[in-house]
């Protein structure tokens, strides 16, 4: 056994997280964590990297395993190149070369042969070792993951502090991949992955010998690699054998199974109730009825089938705007210190739905951010039409002041909207109940972008233009974007990793990546 979760309860402002829940991992698992915004998948893997202490319970892992942790907010040495991290994974076996290729420096000079034929055999020793662990294969392995994840094309030399953060979580994920733990816990890997990096995660993943703990609403990847999904649900753990699509099978048959084993216990008490009830004061059935009293009394009662689904019924709000020409890019070059990507020129019509593709990292975001103003362009220039309003819908989960609840964040927006407006509004985006007035950082990634999605729902805008907004949301939230997306009558420029998003929202797509190939 790798790793036994018994009675684990955690809360968090009333909010019970886990109550009593308990899992193992055993040899050769690979486990999918599944579950709804908000019910605690990345506490959970809080938890058991040591960064959240529960209220009870216990973690235990074997200690003869490694551990490694996909971590999106470690720090790195941002004044280091790629290429100086990565080898970071393999640092024992480098000290052991240096520490060998002293003692072979010193045998040069040595003449003293007891000292020659000790080191002659430490070295032969140490040697073997670093053939048998594979040290002069490092770079080929390096090489690999690099390639494969497209990390190459950053340039190896590239200091970490130039990477954005999608960037930068590709390369902390390589080099978890490099460093090859017993236990892998990665959490929404797929979240800053192109769809060609996910299908080399998805074979990678495929033939890797360790065990591995997966948090992600991609229910494809999941159902590639995994062998066994963790449901989080209503503060319990349950562990199904099989990818993700038979556990979805196991899960209908276990929720039918048991509303139907309710609905007959009802009719059953209902009909015991009912002739209590007229037989109970009659001298010929007083014995039947207290006999029903006591069949009655021994029935352990199920509780009613209880749904965790939560459905967001989103409506943006559109400003009518009469223009046919929405936005014209011309000659525009992109980017911080110097230019990412040749002189961008394309042109969109009022009402259009464009999508934006490209491999992680070539330019997309900072694409965004420079049609809503956070970056001046390099050179050319873009022009929306007059009285164009924007949305805007950023990929990092950024608040001035996560301190505030959403109920506070949304009042500050709109100091004249009633609480009972704003919970109305929040409610939309699936923000209900408790969650609406916890503080924004105590709340799930998926809960806090469904209070970026409602701050958006609220503008009067004719422009959406929204970065990867399906990230961190569970299968329901992505279902109730779409659909509001699709009903939008204004313009959206957006940036997405999911190719079923895109094909099923797009009605333009400019791929950034032909214009390397031009």
């Amino acid at each position: 056994m790798l790793l036994m979760v018994e009675n684990l309860c955690l809360s968090y402002d009333k909010k019970v997280i886990f109550n009593n829940a308990s899992f193992r991992v055993l040899p050769n698992e690979k486990i999918g964590i599944v579950g709804n915004n908000g019910v605690g998948k990345t506490t959970l893997v809080n938890v058991l990297c040591g960064n959240v202490i529960p209220d009870s319970g216990s973690i235990t892992f074997d200690k003869s395993i490694r551990v490694g942790y996909l971590d999106q907010y470690m720090h790195v040495d941002g004044k280091i190149s790629i290429d100086t991290y990565l080898k970071g994974a393999f640092l024992p076996l480098y000290q052991k070369e240096s520490e060998m290729n002293t003692m072979l420096d010193e045998l040069c000079t040595e003449t003293d042969m007891v000292k020659i034929n000790r080191y002659v055999r430490l070295t032969t020793q140490m040697r073997e070792e670093l053939e048998s662990k594979d040290f002069y294969a490092i770079d080929s392995k390096i090489g690999r993951i690099v390639s494969g994840l497209g990390i190459v094309k950053y340039g190896m030399h590239t200091l970490i502090s130039h990477l954005s953060g999608g960037q930068k979580m590709k390369v902390i994920l390589a080099k978890l991949l490099l460093e090859e733990p017993d236990l892998l816990i990665l959490d929404e890997p797929t979240n800053f992955l192109d769809t060609s990096h996910v299908e080399w995660l998805v074979k990678y993943l495929k033939e890797y010998k360790g065990n591995f703990l997966i948090v992600s609403h991609n229910q494809e990847f999941l159902n590639d690699v995994v062998n066994v999904v963790v449901e989080l649900e209503f503060g319990k753990i349950t562990k199904y054998k099989g990818n993700y699509q038979e556990y979805i099978k196991k899960k209908m048959m276990l929720d039918a199974d048991y509303e139907k084993r309710y609905l007959s216990q009802q009719r059953e008490i209902k009909e015991l109730r009912n002739y209590i009830e007229k037989n109970k004061v009659k001298t010929s059935t007083a014995r039947q009825a207290q006999s029903r009293i006591k069949k009655l009394e021994k029935i352990e009662v199920l509780d009613k089938p209880k749904s965790n689904d939560i459905h967001i019924n989103l409506t943006f709000n559109y400003q009518p705007i009469h223009s046919s020409r929405f936005l014209i890019v011309d000659q525009l070059e992109i980017g911080y210190d110097r230019s990412l990507l040749p002189p961008i020129s394309f042109e969109i019509r009022s009402g259009v739905k464009l999508a934006i593709t490209g491999f992680n990292g070539i330019g997309k975001t900072t694409l965004l951010k420079t049609l809503v103003g956070e970056l001046k362009p390099l050179a050319g220039k873009f022009h929306f039409v007059d009285n164009a309003k924007i949305a805007y819908f950023e990929q990092e989960h950024h608040f001035d002041n996560p301190n505030l609840t959403p109920l506070e964040e949304i009042q500050l927006l709109y100091p004249k909207m009633d609480n009972v407006t704003v919970r109305s509004c929040l409610a939309k985006c699936g923000i209900t109940g408790n969650l609406a007035i916890s503080p924004i950082k105590k709340l799930s990634g998926g809960e806090q972008s469904k209070v970026k999605l409602c701050k958006i729902m609220l503008q009067k805008a004719n422009v959406l233009i929204l970065d990867e907004p399906t990230n961190h949301l569970d299968k329901l939230a992505k279902v109730g974007l779409l659909e509001a997306l699709k009903k939008y009558e204004g313009t959206i420029i957006f940036v997405s990793h999911e190719t079923d998003f895109i094909q099923q929202l797009s009605t333009q797509v400019y791929s950034i990546e032909d214009l390397l190939i031009q």
